[in-house]
């Protein structure tokens, strides 16, 4: 699949340590207890511009694999943890860092580990999808997806969050279009239920996703 279509830019990537002054943890605390069907809550220009544009054309330079089962169909990398670019491992890095995690654990009350997250680039093109599922796995206590493209209701793709009884997926009840520098964080639980809807169209769903652990 050919995606190295972007040069890489040296221009120096911000930690952006500050992120959070504009938000306020109260204020996030509020809005990921009254998100609905379970708690989430979506960062708007997580980054400042040229650097999110930066790390979309580092990203395009990582290696993609085609990932294919019942449950999913998508490219994905490796862990980018093994990434040689300065962008993406200093992007890493700061996801990674005790400040960034222990403001996680101050908006969501989950003890979290610095430095133990999962990180991988993700591309879904036409036909491409991900079912509905609920992302336990040991240690996983927040999932993250930081979106590096934008898609219109018309090209699918969207993020559809499931309401659920006995732990089962039930109905649709909150979708949410990627929207190119958005993060979106949410705990991982027994209702956690979501679904990546599939690509109808002939665009690119771009973004880096893992798990923060604890």
């Amino acid at each position: 699949m050919d995606i190295n279509n972007c040069s890489n830019s040296t221009q120096p990537f911000s930690k952006k340590k500050s992120f959070f002054t504009s938000h306020s943890i109260l204020t996030l605390q509020t809005k990921l207890r009254n998100s609905k069907p379970f708690p989430h809550i979506i960062l708007k220009n997580f980054l400042p511009k040229p650097q999110a544009i930066d790390l979309l054309k580092a990203l395009k330079h990582e290696p993609f694999e085609l990932k294919q089962s019942d449950l999913f169909c998508l490219y994905q990398t490796k862990d980018l943890i093994s990434s040689t670019n300065q962008h993406i491992q200093q992007f890493r890095t700061f996801l990674a860092s005790k400040a960034f995690t222990n403001n996680l654990t101050k908006i969501t009350n989950i003890k979290l580990i610095p430095n133990t997250i999962d990180m991988a680039g993700t591309i879904y093109i036409d036909t491409n999808y991900l079912l509905p599922h609920d992302d336990q796995l040991e240690g996983r206590k927040i999932a993250y997806i930081y979106y590096l493209s934008t898609l219109t209701k018309n090209d699918g793709g969207a993020l559809a969050f499931y309401n659920s009884k006995h732990n089962q997926p039930i109905s649709i009840v909150k979708r949410t279009q990627p929207t190119f520098n958005t993060l979106l964080l949410f705990p991982v639980t027994t209702n956690s239920f979501h679904e990546v809807e599939e690509i109808i169209t002939n665009t690119q769903r771009i973004a880096i996703s893992g798990w923060f652990h604890g």
